[in-house]
């Protein structure tokens, strides 16, 4: 299963409009390879030019986030998809004060583009039904809308920006996420042979660390004033 949603500058919040749009309306907007959110900073999140876009989508995640999708794939002539780029911001409801995400307790630190990212890579099971209403099921229903369907295995690496964590302790609510995705088949090997019980295992351990660098390599994020 892909992971639980949740990258960009320096832990400052992104302005808050003057009217709060429906949740079905984007906020942000996609040109060829760049996703354009704004606010202040006004974020710019890069794809490699190879990736084709699908869509995005803006929902209210279990009456507890606003999210914003939009999925790049890059696929065969058959419309198989070998790679993925999920952008996704997501922040609290006001409704919700004492709510913030924790990658402090679940991710590893690192650093990326000059910044502190919270990382984490696995092995991921397409085949496995998305649980109603969460945000894998939207980002799975781009891909189907588009035409196109995933692999049954694949290999997932998450990096997650804290945008009101100044102080980097892994903790936040307002946050900018990427997972980048390849078919685990390409690796020449299967999910069981990278897992035991469903966990990651030794084997594993030889294609996390290229993965997380190319998942690095795969974005690029910056900011405008």
């Amino acid at each position: 299963m892909l992971f639980r949603s949740t990258l960009v500058l320096l832990g400052l919040a992104l302005a808050a409009p003057q009217a709060q749009p429906p949740a079905s309306v984007p906020a942000g907007h996609v040109v060829r390879n760049l996703v354009v959110y704004p606010g202040r900073p006004e974020l710019h999140v890069a794809v490699l030019p190879t990736a084709t876009y699908l869509g995005g989508d803006r929902f209210i995640l279990k009456e507890l986030s606003d999210c914003e999708m939009h999925i790049f794939v890059e696929a065969d002539v058959h419309r198989n998809v070998r790679r993925f780029y999920w952008v996704h911001f997501e922040s609290y409801l006001a409704n919700r004060p004492t709510d913030h995400m924790t990658y402090g307790d679940i991710d590893r630190r690192s650093n990326g583009w000059g910044m502190t990212i919270w990382v984490r890579a696995e092995p991921t099971r397409s085949s496995r039904p998305p649980q109603p209403g969460s945000d894998t099921e939207h980002f799975r229903n781009i891909i189907l809308r588009a035409g196109y369907r995933m692999p049954a295995e694949m290999m997932s690496a998450r990096l997650v920006r804290l945008l009101d964590d100044p102080t980097n302790t892994g903790y936040g609510r307002r946050e900018l996420m990427m997972i980048y995705g390849e078919d685990l088949a390409a690796a020449n090997v299967t999910y069981n042979d990278v897992t035991v019980n469903g966990e990651p295992n030794a084997r594993w351990s030889a294609l996390e660390k290229p993965l997380l660098s190319r998942a690095l390599k795969a974005f690029q994020v910056t900011s405008r004033w």
